[in-house]
């Protein structure tokens, strides 16, 4: 695409050309490290970074345009175009889509938001999909996924750029389908303007990210955006769709936000369009009957906790309503689902006691997750826990020590994603003044795993919350890869 025609996208502009517009674009980038001869780089202001100190450099790589929201003193003398925008993030969106060719109106999107439940309805509505001979891809804190290939997850959602970029690569490899976690960040930062999303569920909503947002109303508001952007045009003759979970408070806040169709799903309004009962735990997992259409089904998922039902209602109702996919069909899918990495995970350990692997890391997951093994157990509950909100919403700590003091009979605190944060500081926020239960602190989250197994007994449950299937630690500035259950695994192998 040549310049002139990429940057004809943007009304809100200022053009200073030193050089030929006709010159091809050859790649869209805002990392330095990733120019190349041809390239249009964005500078974009970033936490820690801010990409217009890097405009010397990146034109010595070869980047011909340049978006910038600032002038460098000596623009005149650079062999580059300069495009002076008010927000290089809204360019950024803009210009993405525009040189992908707008993949993602080609593409049947279905974006996923809330507090908890994004990865686990993501990842059943893909995996129900990919039973059904769809070819996928899949974007959230697990991993991204285009077709069979496998990359690792930056962000639960990408910047405008990145996004753009997957689901072009998503068309190319014949995906008809992008499933995505819409993250209250992402939303309020921009990350899917121009993502053409024809179907949005929303799970539910508590406390987390106040750091960031500072009330719930905010981040509120921040998870409607997702339904006010749905607009008011069909695609391909039907109007957008909203699932709603009428089981949360903020369900009419979601409601109100969109225009679209709606529907909603429930564990105990029988008024939903999709609604659960007589759910019962097997030693397989869950048993429910689901009611739709004034049709009752009766079903089996291979996962524990009750609100993992709700999350399939939200899933079933994406292939039934939005795919118009046969109940009959859903269902055979369904029998071959095999349950979500770190979510609710029973490790095959072949032990006389259970260890469990959540990704609970607000305080109302984790509830859920206690309440749920708690019912069951007949031993000891050990639960292992950290914060990932280092340098970040500190708030929240003294909720998630209330629920681990409440449900567990002894808690190992320890490391999460601790950034420049003291590890002993974050957990002793966590534990208040709580003393009714025994407890230790154990700061490295190898060295805490290890600590737990030496201790299980026959008929304990072990729960290890808070990472789930998430494969690093932030540590500092730096991400290690980390795996709560390969440490499982190999301490057992080596013991």
């Amino acid at each position: 695409m040549k310049q002139k025609e990429l940057i004809e996208a943007l009304y809100n502009k200022k053009l200073f050309d030193q050089i030929d517009l006709d010159q091809t674009v050859t790649k869209l980038v805002n990392d330095s490290r990733q120019v190349e001869a041809g390239a249009c780089f964005i500078a974009i202001k970033g936490e820690n970074f801010d990409g217009h100190q890097a405009i010397a450099e990146v034109v010595a790589q070869g980047a011909k345009l340049i978006i910038v929201e600032q002038l460098p003193a000596n623009y005149q003398t650079i062999p580059a175009n300069f495009v002076l925008v008010d927000s290089s993030f809204r360019a950024q969106a803009i210009l993405a889509n525009k040189f992908y060719q707008e993949p993602s109106r080609k593409l049947k999107v279905v974006a996923v938001t809330g507090t908890n439940g994004k990865t686990t309805t993501s990842s059943m509505i893909s995996d129900l999909l990919t039973s059904l001979d769809h070819k996928t891809g899949k974007i959230g804190t697990l991993h991204y996924k285009v077709a069979d290939t496998y990359y690792p997850a930056v962000n639960t959602t990408p910047n405008a750029l990145h996004l753009q970029a997957l689901f072009a690569e998503m068309l190319e490899r014949g995906c008809q389908d992008a499933v995505i976690e819409a993250s209250s960040h992402a939303l309020s930062l921009g990350r899917l303007w121009y993502t053409d999303v024809d179907c949005a569920i929303f799970t539910n909503l508590t406390r987390e990210h106040l750091d960031f947002h500072k009330t719930m109303d905010n981040y509120a508001y921040a998870k409607s955006l997702l339904f006010s952007q749905l607009g008011q045009a069909f695609h391909q003759g039907r109007p957008r769709l909203a699932i709603i979970n009428k089981d949360d408070p903020y369900w009419e806040v979601m409601a109100q936000a969109t225009a679209a169709d709606l529907v909603t799903y429930s564990l105990v309004d029988e008024e939903a369009t999709a609604y659960a009962s007589q759910i019962q735990n097997k030693e397989t997992g869950l048993a429910f009957k689901l009611h739709f259409n004034d049709q009752v089904f009766e079903l089996e998922l291979p996962m524990r906790g009750h609100y993992n039902v709700s999350n399939y209602l939200a899933a079933f109702l994406c292939l039934a309503c939005y795919y118009e996919i046969d109940v009959a069909n859903i269902l055979r899918a369904t029998k071959d689902f095999k349950g979500v990495s770190g979510r609710m995970e029973v490790l095959a350990l072949n032990k006389d006691f259970d260890v469990v692997v959540d990704f609970a890391h607000t305080s109302d997951a984790l509830e859920r997750v206690m309440q749920e093994l708690v019912s069951h157990k007949q031993g000891r509950l050990l639960a292992l826990m950290g914060h990932s909100g280092g340098n970040r919403d500190s708030g929240a700590r003294p909720g998630i020590g209330d629920v681990l003091f409440n449900y567990a009979d002894y808690i190992v605190f320890t490391a999460d994603n601790p950034r420049f944060e003291d590890v002993t500081k974050i957990c002793h926020e966590m534990i208040g003044q709580h003393d009714e239960k025994p407890y230790t602190i154990v700061e490295d989250r190898k060295a805490a795993v290890i600590t737990m197994l030496e201790m299980a007994q026959s008929g304990d449950v072990l729960l290890f919350a808070g990472k789930g299937g998430e494969g690093y630690q932030i540590i500092g500035d730096q991400k290690i890869p980390y795996d709560d259950a390969e440490e499982i695994m190999a301490y057992y192998q080596e013991n």
